[in-house]
C-alpha cells in the first residue's frame, strides 16, 4: 500500500487532470460517442406533443414536384387548424413571394405559427415576406454540427447582423410550455424521442382524407419534407444504424425533449475533477486496489446512466479511465518495485550462497584436518594401546561431527523436494510436543517444563516436528545454566498454533535475530560453544515447508524466546473462532 502523503498527490493530480481535460474539451472525441451510446440504451420514449405532415415521395407523385404553390400549404395549414392543433410549425423556406401567400397567410392567422429561417452566404436572414411576415413567426432552423456530424446541441437564439432569431425547436415548444427564451446559450436535447417515432402523415393523404386530420388534435404539427430528395438529412446521438433522419423529424424530436425538459446539462469539470480525485484517491489506499478500481467503473457507470436519464451527463469515459490509470500505474509500479526486489534477493541470495560455499569450505577443513593429524598419528608413531584407542575416540568424533554437517546440509536440500501432501498427516501438535519432551526429560537431569493447549491439529510430517524440538530444547539446554529451566508451550493464536521455547539464556543480540536462521550463521553469544550454524536455519526451513514460520525475541527476565507457527487445519481453526 502507498504511503498516505503519496496517495494523496495521486489523487490530486488525477483530479486536476479529469478538470482540464475536460475543460479544455480535449477527451470530446471519446467523450461524446460514450454519451451517445448511453443515450441510445436509454428507454424511448413516445412522442406526446408532436406529429408530421410529411412531403413525401408518395406526395410529390400525388401532388406534383417541389415547390408547392402556396394555396396547397394553405390546404394543409388549414386541415391541423380545423383538427384543433396546438400550433404549426413550418419547416419550408418561405422567403420568396408567390401565388397563394394571402391564403397560406389566412391560414396562418387562425392558429399560432412558426416559419423557418436561415442565413444566406452574405449573413442575410431569409425570412418570409410579406404578408406573411405578419402571420407567422420567423424562427432559425440551423444545425451546428459537432466535429463527427452529429447534432447534440442548438443554439437557443441565432445573430445575423441586427436580428436575432430562437431556434425552430425551442419557440415551438414555447408554444406549449411558455417558458422564455434562454439567450446566449446551447441547448442539449437528450432525443430520448426518437426522431422516426415521431407520429406521420402523408400531406397527400391528408388532403384527400380529412378524417386523418382527427390524430393532429392538440398536437404540434411539423410540416416539411421527408423525401430524400428534398431538404437535409441530420444524424442526432440516437439515431438508428447512423441512417440520417430528415430534418423536420429532427426538429420535432428536438421539441418533444424540450417540451418534457429532457435537456443535457453536462458535469462541471469541476466536479467530475473532484470525483476523480476522491475515486482515485480510494483506489490507491485501499489494499484490494482491483476490487476498488471495478467498484469506481460500476458506480461510474450505473450512476451515469441515472444521471443521464434524469438529463446530467457525466464524463464516462474520463472516469472510467482515470480509475483504470490509477490501478495500471500503481500496479506498474509494484512490478518495477518486484524486479527491483528480486534482482536484489538474487544478487543476495548469489553472496549469500557463496558465502555459505565459503563458509561450507572452512568448517569442512577443520575437522578433515584434524582426521589427517590423527590418521598420521596412527600410521607414523609406536603408540601404546592406550594412545591408540584415544587417537581412534577423537578420529571417530571429527567424523561423527563431519557426518552430521553433511547430513543437515543434505536435509535443507532435500526439503523443498518433498510433497507435501505425501510426507504429512492430521496431528496434535500438542500431545506430540508433550510426548516429545517427556523424552528428552529422561536423558536430562535439567529442569523441562512443558505446558499444551488440547486440540491443536495440524498436518505437519510428526518426524520433522520432533526435529524442530530437539534443536531447540538442544540449544536452550546448550545456553540455560543450570538449575534455571527450559519452558516449553504449546498454544492457539488465531487460526495457527504456535510452540514456544524459553531458555535463561544470554539472549540475542536484536541485529542478529533474522541472520541466525541462516546456514553457517552463529550468534556472537554463541562463542566458546560447539555447533555448525544449521540447526536454526534447518528449523526455518521445517518451519516453511509446513507453511509456517520461525522467529525469536527476548524472553522477559533475560535469555530468547523462539516461537515456531504452524496453521491449524480448517476442523480446529473453525472451532477455535466458534
Amino acid at each position: 500500500m502507498l504511503h498516505r502523503r503519496t496517495a494523496l498527490w495521486i489523487a490530486a493530480a488525477a483530479g486536476l487532470a479529469v478538470m482540464l481535460l475536460l475543460a479544455f474539451d480535449v477527451v470530446d472525441a471519446l467523450e461524446l460517442p460514450a454519451r451517445d451510446l448511453a443515450l441510445r440504451l436509454l428507454p424511448p420514449r413516445p412522442a406526446a406533443a408532436t406529429a408530421i405532415v410529411a412531403i413525401d415521395e408518395q406526395s410529390l407523385r400525388t401532388i406534383g414536384p417541389w415547390p408547392w404553390d402556396r394555396a396547397t400549404l394553405a390546404a394543409i395549414v388549414n386541415r391541423a387548424a380545423d383538427a384543433g392543433a396546438r400550433g404549426v410549425i413550418l419547416d419550408i423556406l418561405l422567403a420568396e413571394g408567390r401565388p397563394g401567400d394571402e391564403k397560406l397567410a389566412v391560414a396562418a392567422h387562425r392558429l399560432p405559427t412558426l416559419a423557418v429561417a436561415v442565413v444566406d452566404e452574405h449573413g442575410r436572414w431569409l425570412v418570409p415576406g410579406p404578408p406573411l411576415a405578419q402571420a407567422m413567426t420567423a424562427a432559425h432552423g440551423n444545425f451546428e454540427l459537432d466535429h463527427d456530424g452529429i447534432l447534440r446541441r442548438l443554439s437557443a437564439t441565432k445573430q445575423s447582423g441586427d436580428q436575432a432569431l430562437t431556434a425552430l425547436s425551442i419557440e415551438a415548444a414555447s408554444l406549449i410550455t411558455g417558458a422564455p427564451t434562454p439567450v446566449g446559450v446551447s441547448i442539449a436535447p437528450a432525443f430520448r424521442t426518437r426522431a422516426r417515432s415521431i407520429p406521420t402523415i402523408s400531406a397527400a393523404d391528408l388532403l384527400r382524407d380529412a378524417k386523418l386530420a382527427s390524430q393532429l388534435r392538440g398536437k404540434l404539427v411539423f410540416i416539411g419534407p421527408t423525401a430524400y430528395a428534398l431538404g437535409d438529412r441530420v444524424l442526432t446521438p440516437t439515431t438508428a444504424r447512423h441512417r440520417p433522419d430528415p430534418g423536420v423529424t429532427v426538429h420535432a424530436a428536438a421539441t418533444e425533449s424540450i417540451i418534457r425538459g429532457d435537456v443535457i446539462r453536462e458535469l462541471p469539470p469541476i466536479a467530475a475533477g473532484l470525483f476523480a480525485a476522491v475515486a482515485v484517491g480510494a483506489i490507491v489506499l485501499v489494499r484490494r486496489r482491483r476490487i476498488a478500481a471495478a467498484s469506481v467503473i460500476i458506480i461510474t457507470i450505473g450512476g451515469g446512466f441515472l444521471l443521464l436519464a434524469n438529463g446530467v451527463a457525466i464524463p464516462f469515459v474520463t472516469m472510467i479511465a482515470s480509475a483504470s490509470l490509477a490501478v495500471a500505474g500503481i500496479e506498474t509500479r509494484i512490478i518495477i518495485a518486484d524486479l527491483r526486489s528480486s534482482e536484489e534477493r538474487y544478487i543476495d541470495h548469489r553472496e549469500r550462497d557463496a558465502e555459505s560455499k565459503r563458509v561450507l569450505a572452512h568448517e569442512l577443513k577443520t575437522p578433515l584436518a584434524s582426521m589427517r593429524s590423527l590418521t598420521q598419528l596412527l600410521a607414523l608413531f609406536d603408540l601404546s594401546d592406550a594412545e591408540r584407542k584415544r587417537v581412534s575416540l577423537l578420529l571417530e568424533q571429527e567424523a561423527g561431527k563431519l557426518e552430521t554437517m553433511v547430513g543437515t546440509l543434505l536435509d535443507l536440500e532435500r526439503l523443498p523436494l518433498r510433497n507435501f501432501a505425501t510426507f504429512s498427516s492430521v496431528i496434535d501438535l500438542g500431545s506430540l510436543v508433550s510426548a516429545r519432551i517427556d523424552f528428552l526429560r529422561a536423558s536430562t537431569d535439567r529442569a523441562l517444563f512443558v505446558s499444551a493447549d488440547p486440540h491443536l491439529l495440524v498436518r505437519a510430517d510428526a518426524s520433522l516436528i520432533e526435529r524442530i524440538v530437539d534443536n531447540l530444547v538442544g540449544n536452550a539446554l546448550k545456553y540455560t545454566v543450570a538449575p534455571s529451566p527450559v519452558t516449553v508451550r504449546v498454544m492457539r493464536s488465531g487460526y495457527d498454533a504456535v510452540m514456544v521455547v524459553e531458555d535463561r539464556g544470554p539472549g540475542i543480540a536484536e541485529a542478529e535475530r533474522e541472520r541466525i536462521f541462516q546456514r553457517f550463521v552463529r550468534g556472537s553469544t554463541a562463542a566458546g560453544t560447539n555447533g555448525l550454524g544449521l540447526g536454526l536455519s534447518l528449523v526455518a526451513e521445517i518451519a516453511r515447508w509446513h507453511g509456517g514460520a520461525a522467529a525469536v525475541e527476548s524472553a522477559p527476565g533475560g535469555g530468547s524466546r523462539f516461537s515456531i507457527t504452524l496453521p491449524l487445519v480448517a476442523e480446529a481453526a473453525n472451532a477455535g473462532a466458534m
